[in-house]
């Protein structure tokens, strides 16, 4: 029996870590939609990957927050995620550096920069984010002409780092630099434009956001190398679909599973492959058709012509209640077949299950899911009650739901389809 657990809902601990930073060691590195608050993953790591032989998996291992904390307790660990931005991002924070000889490249990096902006050197090696439009209008809606021509220097030394494991890690430097200068709202996910008014006053120092970015996370690396030391476990992100999962994993055998997979389908939830677009493409990503195809390939990515019974009655109850509401809707509206989305999503979902319990150990494993519980036409979704339902006819036994409250999290009722 694989055991589903979220620990003892009974349970004095405080489980919404207000107090505690997201950001410490290699964690706040770079901005990525949703991602799991690491005291859950360092806390679930703790009670169960008792062995030192433990491998820890993160199906949907997004930015790898996961693989960090399995590295900080010492266990081996892999992930997996069909963003190929994620999985870089993901690579960077679980390779430990020397953080002297990263202060010596960013200071070459800097130095040559300032040399070619003295000098009046231009570069053309930004991405063109609408491949039919001129690359020039794409490229002024969202950044002004004294932060583009900077941005371009700036990648040019970047992308001539000798180094393999240092350019990565300075590659994400500057694509968190590419997203704070540019005109794009910071504080949301989805690219959206500042209104005209911010942009008038929005004044960015490329270098100097850079170097803020690239102090900030030199010091955080050296934190994480000199925790772990020398003789440190591996985490492996791995650029997949955990519908492929023991393939993938290619015979590891994980005893316990921490991941918070999507909430729903990205379209109308949080789009991963949105956000991580332009910084892709400033990256000049090789898997650039992955990249593209995040949001389509992601749980509910693809809609389903018709509905199986995937035996969870409370999914069947909920799809009911969703079918009327869209009875309602007119057709040519967006989002009028908002059944089928979920539908779709809890498909993909039920099929990762399946994939999941063929890779671990069996009557030696935990499976620990963190899940947000949402609304589709005002009808609440409950995710926890049907994982558990979905789980069970691939040997996973329920242990305990445990229920969070999210500090600081707005999320709009009114305007959810």
């Amino acid at each position: 029996v694989l055991k589903m657990s979220s620990l003892v809902s009974v349970t004095k601990e405080d489980w919404t870590f207000r107090d505690i930073s997201t950001k410490e060691y290699t964690h706040g590195f770079h901005q990525y939609p949703a991602r799991m608050h690491p005291e859950i993953a360092k806390r679930l790591i703790e009670k169960y990957a008792i062995k030192s032989s433990d491998i820890v998996f993160d199906p949907f291992m997004g930015s790898g927050g996961v693989l960090v904390e399995s590295m900080l307790h010492g266990n081996n660990s892999v992930g997996i995620d069909l963003n190929p931005f994620a999985v870089l991002l993901a690579t960077v924070k679980t390779t430990p550096l020397d953080a002297a000889k990263l202060e010596t490249t960013f200071n070459q990096i800097i130095l040559d920069s300032k040399k070619d902006k003295k000098n009046k050197i231009e570069y053309d090696n930004a991405p063109n984010f609408l491949p039919k439009k001129p690359k020039e209008k794409s490229l002024k809606f969202w950044y002004q002409d004294d932060a583009l021509r900077d941005l371009q220097i700036l990648k040019n030394h970047v992308f001539l780092t000798k180094d393999k494991k240092t350019r990565d890690f300075f590659k994400i430097c500057f694509s968190l630099a590419t997203r704070k200068v540019s005109f794009q709202k910071n504080s949301i996910y989805k690219i959206y434009r500042m209104k005209p008014d911010k942009r008038e006053l929005f004044k960015p120092n490329v270098l100097d956001e850079f170097s803020k970015i690239c102090k900030n996370n030199i010091k955080n690396m050296n934190e994480f190398s000199n925790t772990l030391g020398t003789n440190y476990s591996k985490a492996t992100p791995i650029l997949g679909n955990t519908f492929a999962a023991p393939e993938l994993l290619d015979g590891k055998k994980p005893t316990l599973v921490v991941t918070s997979p999507p909430y729903g389908d990205h379209g109308t939830t949080v789009a991963y492959g949105q956000f991580s677009r332009h910084p892709g493409m400033w990256l000049e990503l090789e898997d650039s058709d992955e990249l593209f195809a995040v949001d389509t390939n992601g749980l509910g990515g693809q809609k389903k012509k018709s509905i199986e019974d995937l035996h969870s009655e409370t999914l069947d109850k909920t799809l009911k209640k969703i079918k009327k509401k869209d009875s309602q809707v007119p057709k040519e509206k967006t989002h009028a077949n908002r059944t089928a989305d979920v539908y779709s999503f809890f498909y993909d979902l039920d099929k990762c299950f399946d994939k999941i319990s063929q890779v671990l150990k069996p009557k030696q494993s935990h499976c620990c899911f963190v899940v947000a519980n949402r609304t589709v036409r005002r009808e609440k979704i409950p995710t926890d009650v049907i994982c558990v339902e979905l789980a069970k006819k691939y040997g996973f036994k329920h242990v305990d739901t445990i229920y969070r409250t999210i500090a600081n999290k707005a999320m709009s009722l009114k305007n959810a389809p």
